[in-house]
Formats: structure tokens, C-alpha cells, sequence
């Protein structure tokens, strides 16, 4: 997923790689973990935790390498984008006592692109800066000292071919993710649809079966993965059939697929949750809409009070679905839509802990907090329903017979408020449990580049570049002001950092009492 960060001057693209190479490298430098402590009174009772944080290193060798023809952007880049495996992470175990995690890196370096597009037609859109980028896996060390991903594992097929991260075509005309290139065009020589491209959210290490499990958001797909090669054994997809993944899933939002996804080692099932509400379309890919009691008619992805949770078998191939329930409130413009969860871990005995951010409405800044879920003996499997529970979830009347009202949910609560304790970058994207007491976070920091608009002389604008139109034959941008331009230029401060955190509760996580 991408948030937009739209400060600082537009750059040519040369200019761009060699900043964030500047950044990247300077990050990858010795940097001793701090420690603080942190207490937060919850439903469950006051919490304390020692909070260890760590900027994630890594060897020159797995920087993504820049593919330029140019000696001077060559020269420029010893090292290249510094590897960015925050959007998942899973706990391997301890090795000879050093802490071995998986992370997991998402489509590759992209920035966020106009919402609009024409030439061709699409609802949506990414720049890929590094388009021959290949999903990528790897392992994580952390000692008392340091954090640091020691392997790069690119995903491949079973002919070996390797994965790419570039979006596929979608079903419906007009609801595309356009692939433009560094310079927001569409060039299909560059950066085209890929039928089999990936955009992996979440890793988990079955250690039983002896395989990964990942999940993705253009799907959104569960993967089966070996470990050893990265070759991908099986790749479920949502469809009708019994060992699909439910149908309902593959109305996914657009870059809000499923972000978390966890084992129960006691049960040896999976746990995947989606990102947002789902965005059902209709034939022209237009958003489809509810109207909410004394309201006026909403896009369902904005205001439905329905995030899908699904429990996945992978001995029998069979899934359930249940409601993780949201609301507005709190949120920017009070829309569900606002809420994003990242990843997901298991505590045992039907309890989760997640990852929910979003956009606050008091300054637009986005929270993240860490969520204690519950999943009642009695909640209701609603696989079998389709969007007409997120329309009755607006509404608050059944839709063709499906009732929201009627439906158990998850229970959630509050646990920690990560940016209380110090959490200083939007995405915090991974979780895993290392013990009944420490849990690990880890960042998803885009690669450490973003888009940004400019006027005419080059100065920065204020604005949301998926507010513009974009005719991507020529380039050229409208409906977001005049003479309105996009690039892409590096991040600043934490944001281009790749933060790996250790909490260690003093309270036994897996014993917390009911809520």
C-alpha cells in the first residue's frame, strides 16, 4: 500500500535514483538500537513494555540494482535502492541465540500515480521507477546490536522464471491499475500489465508443513512457497470453486488486498486479513454505491463497516470469512475506508493481534495502532455472502435478504498506541510473536521514494497527485490545478528509514484476560 508524501521539488530521475541512494546508504550504517519504556492503561489493564528500536542494515550486495545505461547514474550508484522487505515479516525462531525473522518485500519501488487515467482508460495508477523488479523474500538477524537482512530470495514459477511486481489487467474495462513509467507514461515496452505479477503484503514460516505462506493485494492471491528457492508450489485465488479462496475477496479495493496473514500453529490454520473495505464495481469499473440512513449515496468502499477476516485450511483447501468491524469515527472525513490493516499474528485460542491505521480526522496524520481481536465461538462465516452485507452495513436494512445486523463480528480492542510509544513512520506494516511476551514491527518504507507535483517553475504544490487525470499517452496531468506536473523524488527523515522494533510486555500477551 502507498500513502502519499507530497513534499519537496520535482526531480529528473537521475537525480531521484541518486538521492535515494545517498539516503539509503547512509541509513545501512552502524546504528545502535535504543530502548525506552512505555505504559498504556487498556481494556485488559495497564500494559508496560520495553520498547528496542533498530534501523534495519543490509550488504551492498542486496541493494536493487538501478538499470540505467548512463556511466554517470553507474558511478552514481555503488549500491543502488536499499532493500525494502517491510511489508510483512513472520518469525523463523532463534539460532544459536540470534533472533532469524522473514521479511518480505512488496511489487517494488513505485510511487503513487493520478487516480484517473485515459490512454489507456483506468481507475488508478503507480509509477515504477525500477519496472524489471522482482518480488523478493529474505532473512532477517537481529543480535543485541543490530537488525540486518542477510539473503535476497526472488519468488519464481515452476519453470524458474522470475516474478515481477507489475499489476495484472483487470476483468472490467476501465478499472485498471495503470503501470506508467518514471516519467508517468505508459509505455508497454517498460512497464507493462503482467498477467502473473505479485504485490506480496505478508510472510509467514510454517515450520510443520516445512513451507512460506504469502499473501498478496492484486488477487488477492495465497501463495505456497519453498523456502529454499522461492519457488511458488500453489497460488490460490479467490473464485467459485471449493478450494478457491472465497469470491467475494476479488473485489478487493485497488492496492488494499490481503495485508496480514498468520498460521495458528495449533491448529495449523492460515488467518488473512484485507486492508479495507471491498469496492464492488459495476460493468464500466465505476464504483458502486449505498445510501446510509438520512444520508447521501457513498461509494461502498468509503463508508461499509465490513473488513473480510478469513480463516484458510490449507489441509482441506476450504476458507471461512468473518466481519472485522470498523467505523468512521475518528477517522478523516469519518470513512471506514480511512482504516487499513496491516499485518496480522496469532496468539492462540481464537485471539489475533493486528496491525489498524489510517488518517485521523484532527490533523490527518495517520495512527497506528496495535489491536487485541477476538474471534467468539459464535461468529457468523460469512463466505457465502456477498457485497450486499457491506450495502446493509450502510444502510442499516437487509439488501436482497442479507442482514448486518444480524452478523456476529469479531470483538476488538485496543492494546498499544504504537505512535505513543514512539512509532514515528505511517506504515507499520509487520508483526510477528516471538514469545508469550515480545512481539517484533517492522516498517514498509516504499523503497524511500514518493511522488510529488509541481507548478510550472518547478515549485512544490500542495495536493493529493491521485486527485489528478492523467492522459498517459503524453503525460500530461488535469483536473488538480494548472500546469500541474508529477515526479518522484526521495524521502527525508524516518520515512526512508526501515524500522525493526522488539517489544517486550511485561504481561504474558497469550494470558490476557477477556474484554
Amino acid at each position: 500500500m502507498s500513502f502519499n508524501r507530497l513534499n519537496g521539488p520535482v526531480l529528473s530521475r537521475t537525480a531521484v535514483l541518486l538521492l535515494s541512494a545517498l539516503g539509503t546508504q547512509a541509513m545501512a550504517a552502524a546504528d545502535a538500537p535504543a530502548v525506552s519504556a512505555y505504559a498504556e492503561q487498556t481494556a485488559v489493564g495497564k500494559l508496560t513494555a520495553s520498547v528496542k528500536r533498530y534501523t534495519l542494515q543490509a550488504d551492498a550486495k542486496l541493494y536493487v540494482p538501478v538499470r540505467s545505461t548512463s556511466p554517470t547514474v553507474l558511478r552514481a550508484f555503488p549500491k543502488g535502492l536499499f532493500p525494502d522487505v517491510g511489508s510483512g515479516l513472520a518469525f523463523k525462531g532463534k539460532n544459536k541465540g540470534v533472533l532469524e525473522f522473514y521479511g518480505v518485500a512488496d511489487r517494488g519501488p513505485n510511487t503513487d500515480g493520478p487516480g484517473k487515467v485515459s490512454n489507456p482508460a483506468g481507475s488508478g495508477s503507480k509509477s515504477f521507477p525500477v519496472p524489471d523488479f522482482h518480488p523478493t523474500y529474505g532473512l532477517i538477524r537481529v543480535t543485541d546490536k543490530a537488525a540486518t537482512l542477510v539473503t535476497s530470495v526472488p519468488l519464481i514459477d515452476a519453470t524458474g522464471r522470475k516474478m515481477t511486481g507489475l499489476p495484472p489487467a483487470p476483468a472490467k474495462v476501465g478499472a485498471a491499475e495503470i503501470p506508467l513509467t518514471a516519467d508517468f507514461r505508459f509505455d508497454p515496452a517498460l512497464s507493462a500489465f503482467d498477467p502473473d505479477g505479485l504485490d506480496l503484503e505478508a510472510i509467514v514460516f510454517d515450520k510443520a508443513r516445512g513451507v512460506l505462506w504469502m499473501s498478496d493485494e492484486y488477487g488477492p492471491f495465497v501463495l505456497k512457497v519453498d523456502p529454499a528457492s522461492g519457488r511458488i508450489l500453489h497460488k490460490y485465488a479467490p473464485g467459485p470453486g471449493a478450494t478457491d479462496l472465497p469470491a467475494v475477496l476479488g473485489e478487493r479495493r485497488s492496492n488494499r488486498g490481503m495485508e496480514g496473514l498468520a498460521l495458528d500453529g495449533a491448529t495449523g490454520k492460515l488467518y488473512g486479513a484485507m486492508q479495507s473495505p471491498i469496492d464492488p464495481l459495476d460493468a464500466t469499473g465505476k464504483s458502486l454505491q449505498a445510501t446510509p440512513l438520512g444520508g447521501k449515496a457513498t461509494d461502498i468502499r468509503n463508508q461499509a463497516r465490513v473488513i473480510r477476516w478469513m480463516e484458510f485450511d490449507p489441509s482441506t483447501e476450504r476458507s471461512r470469512l468473518f466481519v472485522y468491524p470498523v467505523d468512521g469515527v475518528g477517522y478523516d472525513k469519518g470513512r471506514t475506508g480511512t482504516t487499513k490493516l496491516g499485518d496480522v499474528t496469532v496468539l492462540g485460542k481464537g485471539r489475533f493481534l493486528v496491525i489498524e491505521q489510517g488518517a485521523r480526522a484532527s490533523d490527518g496524520k495517520i495512527q497506528n495502532w496495535l489491536m487485541l481481536v477476538e474471534m467468539p465461538a459464535t461468529a457468523t462465516d460469512v463466505a457465502t455472502l456477498g457485497h450486499d452485507l457491506e450495502i446493509s452495513s450502510i444502510t442499516g436494512a437487509p439488501s436482497q435478504g442479507v442482514d448486518f445486523a444480524a452478523v456476529v463480528p469479531l470483538k476488538k480492542t485496543r492494546l498499544l498506541d504504537l505512535n505513543a510509544a514512539g512509532w514515528n513512520t505511517e506504515k507499520a506494516e509487520g508483526v510477528a510473536l516471538v514469545d508469550a511476551h515480545t512481539i517484533a514491527l517492522i516498517n514498509d518504507n516504499d523503497f524511500s521514494i514518493h511522488t510529488v507535483l509541481s507548478d510550472a517553475s518547478g515549485n512544490p504544490v500542495n495536493g493529493n497527485v491521485e486527485d489528478c487525470a492523467l492522459d498517459a499517452t503524453n503525460g500530461t496531468l488535469s483536473a488538480c490545478g494548472a500546469a500541474v506536473t508529477a515526479g518522484v523524488a526521495p524521502l527525508s527523515g524516518p520515512e526512508h528509514q526501515v524500522q525493526f522494533w522488539l517489544i517486550r510486555f511485561d504481561q504474558d500477551l497469550t494470558a490476557l484476560p477477556s474484554f
